[in-house]
């Protein structure tokens, strides 16, 4: 299956996702309530109506919206919601979650690679707790495998942020070119927004939630 359409010259540049309470909404095609647009994931048609995620909301065509959750995405593809809502034909490819799973878990990883390089990443536990000491932390991120101590006393320094936890040390390392990471923390600004957006959107399919450091957000 063809993940993303090409994109064109006239496409919109993407934005990073607004999570706080002004942020703007959509409606899902499945339940039929709006909800904040950063947890839902957009799809469009391709010249085939072949059902495409737009994860990066750049693509031309009608979007059609579906909240970041795994039994309503696997819902709309078997009842095949998109077609109702486009009101005409739409193919819905048999790994359409399994597609949009994968390509979520990238982008968090990218967005956080991209955010070393604009050296907006602390890695490493005493470097962590330095910058939240220093309140230059957005997110806090914990390797879903590390150690329940550290992990626990960083928390304790970050009370209020949030705190993703759905990504393995390895995966985090990956991200950051190393072998393993367990505790990173993102400085404020456009790509921990960006991050944060699609981590609401990929624990929505894969059955996380999001922590703030003292309860759930």
């Amino acid at each position: 299956m063809t993940a993303a359409m090409p994109q064109t010259t006239h496409a919109r540049p993407e934005r990073p996702p607004a999570t706080g309470g002004g942020a703007p909404t959509r409606r899902c095609i499945v339940s039929r309530q709006p909800r904040p647009r950063y947890g839902l994931i957009r799809f469009v048609l391709d010249p085939d109506s072949t059902v495409v995620p737009d994860l990066a909301e750049v693509l031309p065509g009608r979007g059609l919206w579906v909240a970041a959750d795994r039994a309503i995405l696997e819902k709309a593809c078997k009842t095949n919601a998109f077609a109702k809502a486009a009101r005409g034909p739409a193919v819905v490819p048999d790994d359409l979650v399994e597609t949009v799973e994968a390509l979520l878990r990238e982008r968090c990883l990218r967005w956080l690679g991209q955010a070393r390089g604009a050296g907006q990443v602390q890695s490493g536990f005493f470097q962590v707790r330095e910058a939240l000491a220093q309140g230059r932390v957005a997110v806090l991120i914990e390797a879903s495998d590390g150690a329940a101590n550290g992990k626990a006393k960083l928390a304790g320094a970050a009370r209020g942020l949030p705190v993703v936890g759905c990504f393995t040390a390895a995966d985090l390392g990956e991200a950051l070119g190393r072998d393993h990471l367990v505790h990173l923390a993102l400085a404020p600004g456009k790509l921990s927004e960006r991050f944060l957006g699609e981590a609401h959107r990929y624990m929505g399919l894969t059955g996380g939630r999001l922590q703030s450091a003292g309860g759930e957000q």
